[in-house]
């Protein structure tokens, strides 16, 4: 059976958790995350991960784990490209989370003067994307999705909405939310050209990754009224460094408190790790799989060239 190896945080409190949950595996094993010992891989081992080592690929130089599971709500995708391309199955959490990031985006509608009947667009329709559009389409709401992957089966028919290329969404809806992993293609996937495309009076909400909008034109278009809102939980460098009146003004809404520190999200990503532990053990499906897909950098001219990423 494979060993399982913990490499996190000391204080990360679902590294706490999923140490807790693995107490009676006695092929467990936490490593010292501040060792400048080079970890002890074979074949056979899986390897837990948090944010904090995504860019040590250096630990897979001789051996690589049998399969990867994050700990954390984004991923490294170069070090996910690696493991693809080395075949190595790569797990995440949005499976566990995908209930609490949708609470987080229709939260956000509120302060953002999101109105009634605002149509919705979704870009990406994974494990979190499509528990915004059950979650939106539930109330009521309009709501389109772009995806460049074919969503699982029977998705669209169960949600009730309409699929669509990424320049017909932009252009038709009133909210748009991004729930996709950042990709070699998708840095940024919202720039001024999409920001351009979206209605008058539209918001953007961003729960992904900062890597994937342009913070530098979601600043000017905040600015200049071409867009008017941005609600985000993953600031990057320009965010973070927005004006105090743009700030002040309600265009542009920034929460910092990771969706992991809520009350029992560390003990629910816990336990889906673990399962997710025996059941590639087991030769079974793991759930929350990442893949990297890369896409055309330029432009939505036909239905498969969005330039989009993996969904979450």
């Amino acid at each position: 059976m494979s060993k399982v190896l913990l490499l996190a945080k000391e204080t990360n409190p679902v590294a706490k958790a999923v140490e807790s949950v693995f107490e009676n595996d006695l092929l467990f094993k936490r490593l010292n995350v501040e060792s400048t010992d080079p970890v002890e891989l074979d074949d056979l081992d899986i390897l837990i991960i948090d944010e904090l080592n995504t860019g040590q690929s250096s630990i897979f130089d001789k051996n690589r784990p049998d399969f990867v599971h994050f700990l954390d709500c984004r991923v490294s995708i170069p070090l996910v490209v690696e493991l693809f391309n080395a075949q190595v199955p790569v797990a995440g959490i949005s499976p566990a989370i995908s209930q609490r990031v949708s609470n987080r985006v229709l939260g956000f509608a509120g302060p953002l003067h999101v109105k009634p009947d605002a149509d919705w667009g979704i870009i990406g329709i994974g494990d979190v994307g499509f528990e915004v559009a059950r979650n939106l389409t539930l109330s009521g709401a309009n709501v389109g999705v772009a995806d460049v992957r074919t969503p699982r089966a029977r998705t669209l028919t169960e949600l009730n909405v309409r699929r669509q290329s990424l320049d017909l969404l932009l252009s038709g809806s009133d909210v748009i939310s991004i729930h996709v992993y950042p990709g070699p293609t998708a840095c940024p996937l919202i720039s001024e050209r999409e920001i351009n495309l979206m209605r008058p009076g539209a918001v953007l909400v961003n729960t992904s990754d900062s890597s994937v909008v342009d913070e530098v034109d979601v600043l000017e278009a905040l600015s200049n009224g071409s867009l008017a809102g941005y609600a985000t939980d993953c600031p990057g460098e320009h965010i973070s460094g927005a004006d105090e009146n743009l700030i002040s003004s309600g265009k542009l809404l920034v929460t910092n408190n990771p969706l992991t520190n809520q009350i029992g999200a560390a003990q629910q990503i816990a336990k889906h790790v673990h399962s997710n532990v025996q059941s590639f053990r087991a030769g079974e499906e793991i759930m929350g799989r990442v893949e990297p897909i890369d896409f055309p950098t330029v432009g939505d001219p036909s239905f498969w060239s969005s330039r989009m990423s993996p969904r979450q």
